[in-house]
This record gives C-alpha cells, structure tokens and sequence, in this order.
C-alpha cells in the first residue's frame, strides 16, 4: 500500500517498535540520506540501497546503516521493512519498489516522509529555484550559534556541520514554543526580547524544500522563507504559471511567518495577497531594504532607519540576498542585529556553493552547481573580480532543461573569458535531438562567444590544464558529475602545490627508508632528465631501486603532505625554468627497466626504453611493435600518454598492466578493462605505472626488419634530430598542426636558443642554451599566429609542470 500524506506516514511510524527498518531505495543521494540520518537520530533501523557508494553512503554506514549496492528484490524482503522510501529519480518498475508492492509494505516519497518528519516540530521551510541551499545552511548555522540548536535537512554536504541532516529531540510543543510571529519585531519593538527568549526555546526543524517533482504541497511549515520563481523544471511544470500556483499553494498553507524577496516580481505578486508578509531586497518597497557597502559587506534599512551593518564570507549580490532572507527572518524572531551580524560572520557556504578547492598567488580553482541561467549569471558576476580571466567549464543538466532553456543558456556566460562545455549530464533522461552540449556551443558561438567544446568529461582537465594563465580563476560548474573533474584539477595543482613544508625532514626521512641502491639527491638539475634539455631543479630527486622503496617515499609524502612528481624519460615533457617542488620520483633504475620475453608476450618494467622494446621484439620474431622505435620515452611514460607512432597506438599491444596507488598498493589489470583516450589514459592521473606485459605476432625477422628500416627513415627524414620534446600540438580537425605552422610560415622562428624546427613545424628544437621560457614564448607565438590568421585554437600535446 501506499502512504498519501504525512499525517499518515506519523501514524505509521508512531505506532511501530523503536528500531524497526525503513528501506531506503537511492539512499546515496543528498536527499535520501538526509533521511537516513534523521531516521537514525529518532531510533530507526535504517537499510537502503543505491548504485554507486559515495560520501553519503560511507556516512550512513559509519553510523550503523546497512547500504547495498545495486537494487535488488530479495535485499528488501530480507530487511522486512515497515515502511519503504523512493526518490524522484526511482522508476515504477524499479526492482525493489515492485517487491514493496508485492509485499502490500507502505511506500511513501521522500518529501512526504520529509514533510513528516518536521511536523514534529516547529518547520521552517526555504523554497525556491535559486539560493536554497545557501539560505537553508546559513540559516541553520545562525540558530546554531544563537543557542536554538535545530533540527534539518539540506539539500547538500555543508564542511561546517558535522552532516547534512539532523534531528534533535525535543519536549514542550506547544504553541509558545513555535516562536514568534511575523508582527512581533516588526510592529512592535518592545516584543524583541520576548520575541527572542521564545525562539530560543522553540525546536526549529529548518528544511530545504524542495520544489521540482510538485512535493512542495506536502509540507505545512510554521515558517517560510521565498527565495524566487524561475522558469525552472518545465519537464514537470510545463509552464511557469503552474509554478507560481504550487507556490501560492505552498505560502497559503504557512501558518505563521512567510518573508519573501521583493525583488522577484511573481513573489512580490504572490505575496500581495498575503498582506501580513515580511519583504526583503534591494527594491525600495522591501521592508528589510538591502544596501551594499563592497563586495562583502551591506547594510540593512527598515522603516528608514538602518538595522545595521553586515559582513558575510560569500561572494555576489545573490549570496548578499540571501543572507538578508536569515537577517530578516532571525530579526523577526526577535534577535537583535548585532547578535544576528556575530552569528552569520563566519559561516563559509556549502558545498559546491562558490567552493573554494584550491588557491595560491597563481590560480584559484572553485566548484559550484550552478545549472541554471540566472545561477549562472549571478556566479559568474560573483567571481569574475577575482582574477585576471575567468575561465569557466560547464555541464548542462537535463536534456529537457537544456532544449527549453537553450537560448537563456547560450546568453548567460558574457563575463566569462574562456569557455569549455563538455556533454549534457543525463539524470537518467533519455537523450533529445538538438538538446546536447554541440548545439549550444553553436547557440554561444552565434552570440560572438567562442566556445571550447569538449565532449567527453575526462578530457576536461587536460583541455583546461593545457590553458591555465597566472592570475586565472577557474570555475566548474554544473549538477551533475563535473565536480568530479574540479576536483581531479585541484588535486593535481595541490601536488605541484608552492605551499611550504619541512624539505630537509622529508629528506632525512626518505635516507632512512630507503635502501642504499636508492638514487635520493637534493636540488637536482631535471633539465638532463629531459629530451628537450631545459628546466629548472627537483627540490628532492628520487629514483627508487625497488617497489618497496617507491611505497616508502609515496607513503612519506602523503604523511608529510609534501607534493611529488612522476617523470619517466623525459619526453613529451617540458619542465619551466622553476622547476618542480616537493619530490620528482623517476623510476629509471635498472630493476625497473627488465625485459623478460616469454612466448609472443613481453613483461616490460616502466623504465625499459621503448626502442628497446622495439629491438628486442624483432630479435624474438615479434611483429607489431615496430612502431615504438620512433618514441623516444619508456614504457611507463607511453602507458600514461598511450603514446603513439605511424598509425599505432600504446594500448594496441598491451595485454596487462601492473601500477601502485598513491598510498603504495600494487595492483594488476587487464588492459581491456582500463579506458584510454587519445594521447591519454586516467588511470595514471592517480597512479603510477610500474610495467606492461605487450604481445606481439609471430613473423619472420626479416619482414619485421623492413618494416622497422621504413618507420626508422620515414622518422628520420620527417623529424628533426636536435633535442626536442617531440610533438608540441595536438592535430586540430581541419589539418595537422605541423602542416598548419608551415603553411603559416613559422617554420625556423627562434626566441632565444629554441627554434621550431625547419624539418618538422610541430617540433621545437634547443638550438643549445635554450631555456623553457624561450619554448613557451615560440608555444604562445605560434598559438596566436593561429588564431589570427586561420582562427585555429591549437592545444598543447606536450606536458608542461613545474613553476
């Protein structure tokens, strides 16, 4: 059966035992494990199920919950559940809402379960398109350092609370508990310390409602707070008209205090039904009328006279407004403005709200879900005074989202200065025609935006990395699986990070670790580690002798949070005349470069010399790696890069894989099992390759011979024979990037000792002296060039770290 209503579902759950089972289905999502811990915190045994673990899962379990993964039938009927939980994201023919049925279990939807959980206390809903979040986790912040201690859920992860949703038991409900009324601060001042002293009392339960599947009827709040109405959601609304009728619905069932920003028009129209609402904004009408001050600090005004001055820690008009929604609400509940400004001062946002990942004098790398036009706007307004360039990537959200907001998409990132956009995140949507990324890059491109459009998410940091400027600020955006790729970029940045730690302790540890067949050297010169010859110094160089010593130094790494750097044999790699701080590992030891053949296959340690391979195989009657001849690298370093050569590819020839994690666990796979891309492979972004095995194909030597002569002139002739990195371009679609810079008559340009080759155009040879500034000088030169004269954007194909 199903439970209607949340009455219903209090019923229910009043009259069952103290540690009984709710079943959870999608229990990882924010949402659904909000309820896990508020089921938790009233007593109840809590099972669920989802299809990936994440942080909301391993919170939940730390606490005693049992979370399958996968949905299954016979998970739910062993857990003998009294009451059943589904998301919006759940279908009807889920496996396990079909066995609850079957079962003739009470089912219910999260926001009716929401819903009646706080009626149990005094509820405080936040509500609308935009801001929700913020608000609600401000609010919750400021009653937790006004004493009120609340109960809540949000909609997302805030750093500063312990989690995202909880519920505080609480005795006396009575009518005085519920606080005070709209009419109290604001029509009578003598009320405020009464007003106040009842706040502090009452057991708020403050809830992020929320709006998009029409579950927003479900809650009966005491106290409500709108923020906006947008066209939002159309998949289920159609129109905004039937968005502004779920929310005159919503307001009219608020039994006490409703504040509303009378800067939304449909709001301010809304609300004038309801006289006795609290306004807040910039509009001169508002009751609570904000005035900025600078970009952090504003004053509120009511009734002419200025409340008070406040300083909050988020960034943009939007977050100055929502915090004037807290403001006006705590006002109205009788607390004063200056214990009000003490209680908002520090609070520092929620996740993927303007997070912050990273940050030194260089860059400034932020996340945020922003995934509607207006959010878009408002972020972008918010950050862009923070660097030099704004460099935004987004992800649209929605298929359905992106075709009915197509055109409000592609006007929305004007202050951007450097755009990517990568695929549509799906939410389990069917795929639209003419609703994808493809179709509004060329919405943005019509506009006289340009616009880098990356398809696949996995290529997104490389694209970006390749482009970061000093002084950049980087901003992910979008609500699906993006923040992956944002946090992917700051944790590589972290590693190369310039932020101080004890070198010479570090040091002195690594000596006692290690063994004595262990290269271990201090300010060493990387510059002879690279085919291009130039490049500044490794603060600590390390060529370990064995796995055991390559577990040690990751292991002291971590421990002292200093950052390392994996080279192999330098190619592909440029290295500026900084250098790299913290540990450069190389793994060019000899008992990392064995090569045993056994049959047609080849067991390859990392550091084995790739011509080396190549050599060895023709002696052993193997085809089909002729064309590694021409690489110069080594195995680890073409794994990594899935390096390439005469029409071949790395992972064409390899069978297994051997690699050690960050934290120094050796692990193998299968090469089908691994993804790989274009001069890529993820996998090594957090792991370090330690061998191959390769397979060849049984031939005569002499045909292997042939072929590996004709790769060997072709390379010979068409490549130059200076120290180079080798390719510095990726190819674009419309003509290889060597053929474009000869065509464009850049072929023998020189800045200093480094000169694009005269042999080959994607080549920069040190003539001899060259310094990695001179190579980037010719790398920027030729990229304009480009852009000018045929309005190509090259990409970089060659690596480039250090500072």
């Amino acid at each position: 059966m199903t439970a209607q209503t949340p009455q219903q579902v209090n019923a229910l759950l009043d009259n069952v035992p103290r540690g009984s089972v709710v079943y959870l289905i999608a229990a990882g999502g924010c949402g659904m494990s909000g309820l896990g811990h508020l089921l938790l915190d009233l007593g109840f045994t809590v099972h669920g199920s989802d299809l990936v673990e994440n942080d909301e899962v391993r919170q939940l379990r730390a606490r005693g919950a049992t979370i399958h993964l996968g949905h299954r039938a016979d998970q739910l009927r062993a857990a003998n559940p009294v009451l059943v939980v589904y998301s919006s994201a759940i279908r009807s023919d889920n496996l396990e809402v079909q066995a609850a049925r079957e079962l003739n279990l009470p089912i219910v939807r999260r926001a009716v379960l929401l819903a009646a959980l706080m009626q149990r206390q005094s509820g405080v809903c936040v509500a609308g398109m935009h801001g929700k979040t913020t608000t609600t986790s401000l609010l919750v912040w400021a009653l937790q350092k006004l004493g009120a201690s609340p109960s809540y859920a949000i909609g997302s992860m805030v750093p500063q609370l312990a989690r995202h949703a909880a519920f505080l038991e609480c005795g006396d409900l009575s009518p005085l508990s519920h606080g005070a009324t709209c009419r109290d601060a604001v029509d009578d001042k003598s009320s405020t310390q009464n007003s106040a002293d009842k706040s502090a009392h009452a057991k708020f339960f403050v809830v992020e409602a929320d709006e998009s599947d029409g579950t927003l009827r479900e809650f009966r709040p005491t106290h409500s707070i709108i923020l906006n109405v947008d066209e939002e959601h159309l998949d289920y609304f159609v129109n905004v008209q039937n968005i502004c009728r779920e929310f005159e619905q919503f307001t009219a069932s608020t039994k006490e205090c409703v504040v509303f920003c009378a800067d939304d028009a449909r709001v301010a129209e809304m609300m004038a039904k309801r006289p006795d609402a609290v306004s807040y904004g910039f509009n001169a009408l508002a009751q609570y009328r904000i005035e900025i001050i600078d970009a952090d600090s504003f004053a509120i005004w009511l009734r002419g006279e200025k409340l008070g001055e406040f300083t909050i820690q988020l960034r943009g008009e939007k977050n100055i407004s929502n915090a004037a929604a807290v403001i006006a609400f705590l006002h109205q509940l009788g607390h004063g403005p200056d214990v009000i400004r003490d209680a908002i001062a520090e609070f520092r946002g929620a996740a993927r709200r303007q997070q912050e990942l990273f940050s030194n004098e260089t860059i400034r790398i932020f996340d945020d879900y922003g995934h509607h036009p207006n959010e878009i706007r408002a972020t972008l307004s918010a950050l862009k005074p923070l660097g030099k360039r704004l460099v935004v990537l987004f992800q649209p959200h929605r298929y359905t989202r992106t075709l009915n907001l197509m055109q409000h998409f592609a006007e929305s990132f004007g202050d951007a200065d450097h755009l990517f956009l990568t695929d549509v995140y799906a939410a389990s949507e069917p795929e639209i025609a003419g609703a994808n990324s493809a179709a509004l890059a060329t919405a943005i491109c019509a506009r006289g935006q340009k616009v880098e459009y990356v398809p696949l998410l996995k290529n997104l940091v490389a694209a970006v990395s390749a482009e970061i400027q000093r002084g950049d600020v980087i901003l992910f955006l979008g609500a699906g699986d993006i923040t992956q790729a944002a946090h992917q970029l700051a944790n590589e940045l972290r590693m190369q990070s310039t932020q101080p730690f004890a070198l010479t302790g570090v040091f002195e540890k690594l000596r006692s670790l290690v063994s004595p067949e262990t290269l271990l050297a201090s300010d060493e010169a990387l510059a002879k580690r690279t085919t291009l010859r130039v490049g500044g110094n490794a603060d600590i160089f390390v060529e370990p002798a064995n796995e055991d010593d390559l577990a040690s130094v990751l292991r002291t790494c971590s421990e002292s949070q200093t950052p390392f750097t994996i080279i192999g044999r330098g190619s592909n790699l440029l290295i500026r005349d900084g250098g790299i701080r913290g540990v450069v590992i190389c793994l060019g030891h000899e008992n990392f470069s064995r090569l045993q053949i056994v049959g047609e296959h080849m067991h390859c340690g990392a550091g084995v010399k790739l011509k080396t391979v190549s050599v060895e195989a023709r002696r052993a009657g193997l085809a089909g790696l002729e064309f590694l001849e021409g690489i110069p690298g080594s195995i680890g370093g073409a794994l990594r890069m899935n390096a390439g050569a005469m029409g071949s590819w790395m992972f064409e020839v390899v069978e297994r894989i051997r690699f050690m994690d960050f934290s120094g666990n050796v692990h193998e796979r299968k090469a089908s099992e691994v993804n790989v891309e274009y001069r890529g492979c993820p996998l090594f972004r957090t792991h370090i390759a330690l061998g191959a095995v390769l397979r060849g194909t049984p031939a005569p030597k002499e045909v292997i011979q042939e072929r590996a002569n004709a790769y060997n002139s072709k390379r010979w002739e068409s490549q130059p024979a200076q120290p180079s990195a080798g390719c510095i371009f990726k190819n674009p679609k419309t003509v290889p990037a060597g053929k474009l810079i000869d065509e464009l008559g850049l072929k023998g340009t020189k800045r200093g000792g480094a000169m694009i080759s005269t042999v080959h155009g994607n080549f920069i040879v040190n003539e001899g002296g060259a310094t990695a500034k001179d190579v980037l000088e010719l790398i920027q030169f030729v990229k304009e060039t480009a852009k000018a004269k045929r309005d190509i954007d090259l990409e970089t194909e060659v690596e480039i770290i250090g500072e």
